[in-house]
């Protein structure tokens, strides 16, 4: 059987401390013991206790109890459990001991026993060893936070950036849901995380689902979870991401794809902290929601894209990432991370200076923000071994001149056909095929993206012969 833990005897009484002694043996703890406070502090460190049993009045002893108990409160950063064990002291020591942080007094004479001192014994131990436990989780904790923090570093010093770092501590501190807006690139994922960081539910589960990959047959079964033998193919029991994130936090990106129906599922969900499992009994869950967008707040406030309610409810929680081209020298920061964020990935050597690129940088309006600044370091990484002011200049040039290019030819498409209503035809139906595209050729979906009904659509595409390529709406 393995030790109970470790005590140590300061005691001048040698009777009183065999017996102790003997009786802790024989309770399976292992015990030292010493008479004075020399051989007590040379056996403290090598014996390293639990438990320290100290007598106050020790005859021949350097210190005395009391001054011993001073030192190892003042100078000893070690969470020793310490029982004062002596005779008669006056109220202002005992208030004085306890003070100095000693677990329990036990006074020695007629009223002493032992049994009782094993019980405080006994409790003291496991006291202990659920602080050290605490102790270890707390280290986990900061530690996970640190990895988290540096996974998603939410870069910038702009006050733009910093209003938005600030909306969403004061969200996350409150327990609110969040609902993150901005164009694509700008970060959503990274203000998500900060929110997570920052919220008490940090630690609980966390998961993010991609609304535009959700079918809507699937959307329930995979939001809420479903019974078995709901559906044909339900073979089990299945938990839904609410369900799995019921004390957590649950991020649906690209909300706004998802049917009006399914919304006012998930406002349900929100007002009455329950979700309707498929073919199932309803059930309580406790989900913080982060929701994000590349909607603004017109499209979210039409109600042919966003239902009015769900809308109303989480209005006032919505925080918007500006683009990076509003961030100013935030540019400079991201860059100078880029490059040494993948510097053990890529093999080149760094001799920039990107200070005096900020007009430069600044000149380009980066319409792909933070994922297209990220995506032009990784390529001047990949293909060049020495890197400076030149090398980003000269990158930097060509994506302005082919940006440029690009948009002309994009223009110049429409800008030669002579007949307004042709050319008009041919925008729109190009401007069709790209949401629709983007929409993963759902139909309903596109029609509520671009703010018109879906038989309109459905006729539109008709009439300018837009076939769904082998997908079904």
């Amino acid at each position: 059987m393995s030790s109970k833990g470790k005590v140590l005897i300061l005691e001048d009484d040698l009777l009183l401390a065999k017996q102790i002694a003997g009786l802790l043996s024989r309770n399976n703890y292992l015990v030292k013991h010493t008479i004075n406070s020399d051989s007590f502090f040379q056996e403290l460190r090598d014996f390293n206790p639990e438990v320290i049993l100290l007598d106050v009045f020790l005859v021949g002893s350097r210190l005395n109890g009391l001054q011993v108990l001073k030192y190892l409160h003042t100078n000893m950063d070690l969470n020793y459990k310490i029982i004062v064990v002596s005779g008669d002291i006056s109220s202002a020591q005992i208030t004085e001991i306890r003070r100095m942080g000693a677990y329990h007094f036990i006074e020695k004479g007629a009223s002493f026993n032992i049994n009782q001192l094993l019980l405080h014994i006994d409790n003291a131990i496991q006291l202990k060893h659920q602080e050290e436990e605490n102790i270890g989780l707390q280290i986990e904790y900061i530690n996970l936070k640190k990895q988290y923090t540096m996974s998603f570093p939410f870069i910038g010093e702009s006050e733009a950036i910093q209003n938005v770092r600030s909306q969403i501590v004061k969200l996350a501190q409150a327990d609110e849901d969040l609902f993150l807006i901005g164009e694509t690139g700008t970060g959503k994922e990274i203000a998500a995380n900060y929110y997570y960081i920052n919220t008490k539910r940090f630690g609980r589960p966390f998961h993010t689902v991609n609304c535009s990959a959700l079918t809507e047959t699937l959307i329930e079964s995979e939001l809420f979870g479903h019974a078995k033998g709901a559906f044909t193919n339900a073979d089990r029991n299945r938990i839904g991401f609410f369900e799995e994130c019921k004390d957590g936090l649950l991020f649906l990106d690209e909300v706004t794809n998802l049917s009006l129906p399914a919304q006012a599922k998930i406002l349900r969900a929100i007002e009455n902290k329950e979700i309707q499992i498929v073919g199932g009994n309803l059930k309580k869950v406790n989900t913080r929601l982060i929701f994000a967008s590349n909607a603004n707040q017109n499209m979210l406030s039409d109600p042919v894209v966003f239902r009015k309610d769900l809308y109303y409810r989480i209005e006032g929680n919505i925080v918007e990432l500006p683009p990076l081209r509003e961030r100013g020298s935030d540019i400079l920061l991201l860059i100078s991370y880029f490059l040494t964020n993948y510097s053990h990935q890529f093999s080149f050597h760094d001799q920039t200076d990107i200070s005096e690129l900020r007009d430069q940088l600044l000149s380009y309006h980066w319409p792909g923000n933070i994922r297209e600044l990220k995506n032009f370091c990784k390529f001047i990484m990949i293909n060049e071994k020495d890197i400076d002011n030149k090398v980003i200049s000269k990158h930097l040039k060509q994506k302005m001149s082919m940006s440029a290019k690009n948009d002309h030819i994009h223009l110049d498409k429409y800008l030669q056909i002579k007949n307004l209503k042709q050319s008009s035809i041919e925008f729109e139906r190009d401007y069709l095929i790209f949401y629709l595209n983007f929409n993963h050729w759902n139909v309903s979906q596109t029609a509520r993206a671009i703010g018109i009904e879906r038989t309109t659509l459905y006729k539109k595409m008709k009439a300018f012969s837009i076939n769904i390529p082998d997908t079904e709406d």
